[in-house]
């Protein structure tokens, strides 16, 4: 559903509720998608705006992105806030690092895997390859278009016996496939120790608002159901209640967050 169809309901939805926590993913959400990862920058204007809403009581703010912890913090810039890293295999919570523990046999498959992506990088212009410590992702978002469905198959051919062996799990995104290990472990998992964590510091569980745009973020919507859920792209399998058509148009929704809060 259109979400500026359903302001009024929204605006008391808040109103109704003291704590709150706005739950943001960034790339795609409150940055635009971009060539390269490294090239994504945090807009100005969005900046100032998450720093408003920071400043706001009772209301706590989190961004919860694939990128490693450090980096993410690094694209925001911003103290005083909840951070999210490697879909939230790795976090900042009030000032204390968290890291969900992985099977020590993880470490070698992703290095194994490292490899063998490194071998179809090679064979291929424009595939970029994160190591992300605990992930990995395969950017081919600068290939040539007549070589992706050939980049897809040698990709899916490689990982195939890893996800067979419940080693890794795979996650499509937009000209990127993420490769995390295969734990109970995600975007939704992190979003409840956050609240968990929120609610026991206020003895209230906050309303929630998550915004996001990729599939890592479905995990998010469909563990808060019952809250606000906005994903950005009309997207018609989305779990998530309203939408937002691009990132211009979250910059809109924290404007209004700034004016209700």
């Amino acid at each position: 559903m259109d979400l500026w169809k359903e302001l009024n309901k929204i605006t008391a939805f808040f109103k109704q509720n003291p704590v709150k926590i706005l739950i943001l993913d960034f790339d795609g959400t409150l940055a635009p998608i971009v060539q390269s990862p490294k090239e994504a920058t945090l807009p100005m204007e969005t900046r100032d705006l998450l720093e408003k809403l920071c400043q706001k009581p009772n209301l706590y703010l989190a961004v919860v992105s694939g990128r490693t912890l450090e980096d993410i913090k690094e694209k925001i810039g911003l103290p005083n806030i909840i951070y999210g890293g490697n879909h939230g295999l790795e976090g900042e919570i009030f000032g204390k690092k968290y890291s969900f523990p992985i099977p020590s046999k993880t470490d070698s498959t992703l290095k194994k895997i490292r490899k063998s992506l490194d071998k179809i990088s090679d064979q291929f212009k424009g595939i970029l390859i994160e190591n992300k410590e605990l992930s990995l992702s395969f950017h081919y978002r600068l290939t040539d278009t007549g070589q992706i469905s050939k980049i897809i198959s040698l990709l899916d051919k490689t990982l195939k016996p890893y996800v067979e062996k419940k080693l890794i799990c795979i996650i499509a995104g937009k000209k990127v496939v993420d490769v995390i290990p295969y734990v109970n472990w995600n975007k939704g998992h992190f979003a409840a120790l956050v609240i968990k964590q929120i609610t026991a510091k206020t003895r209230k569980r906050p309303v929630t608002v998550v915004v996001g745009d990729d599939e890592t973020d479905e995990d998010t919507f469909k563990y808060l159901k019952n809250d606000i859920t906005i994903v950005v792209g009309n997207k018609r399998q989305s779990k998530a209640k309203y939408y937002l058509k691009n990132p211009k148009e979250v910059v809109k929704f924290l404007k209004l967050l700034n004016t209700i809060i």
